[in-house]
């Protein structure tokens, strides 16, 4: 008989994995930032293309690690997109889907405040990781719209959703499940990140937000989080699972004339 963990397991699992992501994800880029010594060059902090490789594959390998250490427990969603987008397509039971969402938002204002209690007023000063869009000038006039960045965090999120149905596909080589996962993230990251910190994420956008606030710091976004990073994030990954069920379902379209006139031949039995 196969196992099948309790909801609570699943849940602990859920956001104990949300809190790492958040942990070594954003932790990197308050890292970074300290690092770096961008701190002294407030208000707005410019990343080098080498620190948002950097930034990037802390996420990668963090997610890596995570889908082989809990994928068996939970799934390994932690992110309220990805919960949705297969709650969508029926892979996953609706009404898990509040308790996973809970696990997940708790677990990512969990990990915000480890990356404040490791680091400091400096994380608070470093602006806690956060997502926003990318702003220029002692104003932080945004270079990209309010539009711009959700279509980058739709897609995104979306690129990231069809990636994971496509490698748990029991067609599919599942031993590379982590790797390609991770992958995608980095090559998301690199691509997107200049416009929105390609949060990918609702709970990873929401729990450095909140510890920012918390930590009463300057910088925070919250105008920009549910048209830019929770609204885009959801539809883009509920979108893409239904779209790779359309495509990569097998569909009986035309079936071969020979198929159709052809049947097994009948025993034939001694005497007829």
């Amino acid at each position: 008989m196969e196992e099948k963990f309790h909801l609570s397991q699943r849940c602990v699992a859920e956001a104990l994995g949300t809190a790492l992501l958040v942990l070594v994800g954003p932790g990197s880029v308050v890292a970074t930032i300290n690092l770096d010594g961008l701190l002294a060059k407030k208000p707005v902090a410019f990343f080098s293309g080498g620190d948002l490789l950097g930034i990037a594959f802390a996420f990668g390998l963090v997610i890596a690690a995570l889908v082989y250490s809990i994928g068996k427990v939970s799934g390994c969603h932690i992110n309220p997109a990805v919960t949705f987008g297969l709650a969508l397509t029926k892979r996953f039971p609706w009404a898990e889907v509040p308790a996973y969402w809970a696990a997940q938002v708790v677990g990512a204002v969990v990990g915000a405040l480890v990356i404040w209690a490791a680091f400091g007023h400096s994380a608070i000063l470093a602006g806690m990781g956060q997502t926003s869009l990318h702003a220029v000038g002692d104003g932080g006039t945004h270079l990209f719209s309010t539009a711009q960045g959700a279509i980058a965090e739709g897609v995104g999120t979306a690129l990231l959703m069809f990636a994971i149905l496509g490698i748990v596909d029991g067609r599919s080589p599942g031993d590379l499940a982590g790797l390609v996962i991770g992958g995608v993230v980095i090559a998301i990251i690199m691509a997107l990140a200049p416009i929105t910190g390609a949060s990918l994420n609702p709970a990873r956008a929401f729990g450095p937000e909140l510890v920012e606030a918390l930590g009463k710091g300057g910088v925070t976004h919250w105008g920009q989080l549910i048209p830019v990073y929770i609204v885009p994030g959801v539809v883009g990954a509920g979108l893409a699972a239904v779209f790779y069920d359309w495509i990569a379902k097998p569909r009986l379209v035309v079936m071969p004339i020979g198929e159709a006139v052809t049947h097994p031949d009948a025993p034939v039995h001694a005497g007829d």
